[in-house]
């Protein structure tokens, strides 16, 4: 009788198990496929926000607008990417698409760490200012943003670079490849870091912007992925200028 009475008991425990393990293994594969890969970059969102708006090298927008936003950003950084995937696309299509804004990249290597032989960020930053040859980086850029994995895990790869190039539209990857492993984009990683210690200093840190109005020489400096209304009303307060 005892026995008859333990088995439902048995059966419910041994169901129960199952299932965790189901859920556990379903995580493993879930989590598994979300790893960037040549085979499954995102970029869907990144091309319909980008799509007709102009490109010129570093930059995106016109040429003409009264306002630049400079960004520092290195691509491996999490709070670069926050920023890239909840404020960029808004300011995209407020400011930069109505031709008030004009956005100039300045990718900067602050996460790989000297003699430890990680090189993702230099990666992605070389492959980006390769694309910028062909009026492409920002298309780059936000792909990297997009498909953004762990700090320091060594992601990004050469499919996993190779999978970026390939996925943006009228982007020569081969072309943008091959350039990214020559000396063509050295000036322009150089002139970012430069950059960033003239106007910034030693403290710098990514992500930092710096909002400039044509003419003028001294830029309001905005540090961290700060919300939207901070950006917002900085811009909205310098157009009325």
């Amino acid at each position: 009788m005892k026995r008859d009475r333990l088995a439902p008991v048995l059966a419910i425990v041994g169901g129960a198990i199952v299932l965790v393990v189901a859920l556990v293994v379903a995580s493993q594969i879930s989590n598994n496929s979300n790893k960037p890969s040549a085979e499954n970059i995102n970029t869907d969102s990144v091309a319909d926000m980008l799509r007709g708006i102009p490109q010129q090298g570093i930059y995106l927008g016109n040429p003409k607008a009264k306002l630049t936003l400079v960004e520092f950003s290195d691509p491996q950084c999490p709070w670069c990417g926050k920023w890239a995937r909840e404020t960029f696309p808004t300011l995209v299509q407020n400011y930069v698409r109505s031709g008030k804004l004009r956005i100039e990249y300045r990718g900067v290597d602050v996460i790989d760490v000297p003699n430890t032989g990680s090189t993702d960020s230099e990666q992605m930053i070389r492959l980006a200012q390769a694309a910028g040859l062909q009026n492409r980086l920002w298309d780059v850029v936000e792909l990297e943003f997009e498909n953004q994995a762990t700090e320091g895990s060594g992601y990004a790869t050469d499919p996993f670079l190779r999978g970026i190039a390939q996925a943006v539209d009228k982007l020569d990857a081969n072309k943008a490849l091959a350039a990214a492993n020559t000396n063509a984009v050295v000036p322009m990683i150089d002139s970012a870091r430069q950059l960033a210690l003239a106007k910034i200093g030693k403290r710098f840190s990514t992500p930092t912007f710096l909002l400039e109005r044509a003419g003028s020489n001294k830029p309001e400096e905005i540090v961290g992925a700060q919300p939207i209304s901070v950006f917002t009303a900085a811009i909205d307060a310098q157009l009325k200028k």
